[in-house]
């Protein structure tokens, strides 16, 4: 499947906007980062989560059908 070019900057922005409610209270999500693609997945990934454990764990478990969505639509420019 092809998916959308997007800059990691707008990846970013699109993943910050979902974080705004009570799950997230207090995570951060590290920048987007390109990675060597495996197969037919994305090349980019989030790189870390910033915050106490147990609010990451929700975030993540509550953003990640959103990230799967985010990844089967799009990659960012390859780095050299």
């Amino acid at each position: 499947m092809k998916r959308a070019m997007v800059s990691k900057y707008i990846l970013d922005e699109m993943i910050r906007a979902r974080i705004g409610d009570a799950a997230c209270m207090g995570v951060k999500p590290l920048p987007v980062s390109w990675r060597p693609r495996v197969g037919d997945s994305c090349n980019w990934e989030v790189a870390g989560w910033v915050g106490e454990a147990p609010s990451v764990r929700a975030c993540t478990e509550r953003l990640s059908e959103y990230l799967r969505s985010l990844r089967s639509q799009f990659d960012i420019p390859d780095e050299d």
